[in-house]
């Protein structure tokens, strides 16, 4: 008797099981935290995460992840999909998630509506970010520090959870012989042999696009130094973007894999690159968490916050100051910061990399 009181008392003091509550839609977001995530589930085997369903294909490179994952439906919770599918995807979704309601819940990034997925979940024990309204959500809400690097945010608001040296930010993505072979058809031609290097021209908002021209005059010198070009992108506003480009570039030939590729397939190919150039986005991150050596081209964005992680990762800048009364969405200067960057500047920083 007297050691079933010791073993229940025992059970009793161990900490509740976390629930990462994680369904962010931004890439980069997701690559910055998921090193944090893997070591708490490493860590604590009744530990469970949830992501944005649309992202299923990348985690399922990640081995730790297999029976450990829940997966936010917001595809089908779009406004095009009728209100009675969206409610039942919801209330599916939310069925799910309370059966972890005897689980920490963690709300790594505090949006609005992972908020009240939180306050739903029937979780006692809430933790999220503060933030407005964030006393109606969580049980406890954390000033986290960002102002530092968001890689280190996502660290800190697991607390305990995720105690102990920084882990690495280069995830382990397991590339198949298969999906290593698929990428390599629309790589092969004539230039087969030559460094690889992988291009993103765009980025999720303006300000963060590097001029066109500029692109235009790198794949030149890329080109002349002996490089084969593949470009990269998701939806419309990156297609046309390289479009531009290569219509300015014809006579250079370069591989457009832009709006071509999954996710999976993707990290195939920056697994390949010799080098990795693009603006501060989702791919520039996960270029960097594949390994990739990175050229980052950063303009108005804080690379305090938001630089890629990784020894072979650089963040480039013009050479002309902001003004004191920039921010990210006025500038009196048209952005200077970036736009002074030169192709002459970004070609001498890649070129190392693949000479």
């Amino acid at each position: 008797m007297v050691v079933l009181r010791l073993l229940l008392g025992r059970e009793q003091k161990m900490p509740q099981p976390p629930l990462l509550l994680f369904p962010t839609h931004y890439l980069g977001n997701l690559v910055l935290g998921l090193p944090w995530v893997l070591r708490v589930l490493a860590r604590d085997p009744r530990a469970v995460a949830v992501f944005d369903a649309a992202f299923v294909p990348l985690l399922a490179m990640l081995p730790e992840l297999r029976g450990r994952a829940l997966h936010y439906p917001r595809e089908e919770l779009a406004r095009d999909r009728g209100f009675h599918a969206r409610l039942r995807a919801y209330l599916g979704f939310l069925g799910q998630l309370r059966q972890y309601r005897g689980h920490c819940l963690i709300d790594l990034e505090g949006e609005r509506y992972s908020g009240a997925l939180a306050r739903l979940s029937g979780c006692r024990r809430r933790i999220g970010p503060v933030a407005k309204r964030s006393r109606w959500f969580y049980s406890e809400s954390l000033k986290l520090d960002y102002e530092a690097h968001r890689f280190n945010a996502f660290g800190e608001i697991l607390g305990g959870y995720a105690a102990g040296e920084t882990p690495a930010s280069e995830l382990d993505f397991q590339v198949s012989p298969e999906l290593a072979a698929k990428v390599e058809l629309p790589l092969a031609g004539d230039s087969a042999g030559r460094p690889l290097a992988v291009i993103h021209a765009g980025a999720s908002v303006a300000y963060k696009r590097w001029p066109r021209k500029h692109f235009a005059s790198l794949a030149r010198g890329l080109h002349g130094a002996g490089c084969r070009i593949a470009w990269i992108g998701a939806g419309k506003p990156d297609a046309e973007i390289v479009a531009e480009i290569a219509k300015e570039i014809g006579e250079v030939s370069t591989i457009n894999l832009c709006d071509r590729m999954s996710l999976p397939e993707l990290v195939a190919v920056l697994r390949r690159a010799s080098v990795f150039i693009g603006c501060d986005s989702g791919p520039m991150h996960l270029a960097a968490a594949c390994g990739a050596p990175v050229v980052a081209l950063f303009g108005p964005s804080r690379e305090s916050i938001w630089a890629p992680l990784g020894a072979g990762a650089t963040v480039l800048r013009g050479t002309q100051p902001c003004a004191a009364e920039c921010d990210a969405w006025h500038c009196p200067n048209d952005y200077h910061c970036l736009t002074s960057l030169t192709p002459e500047m970004v070609l001498d920083q890649a070129l190392p990399n693949v000479m």
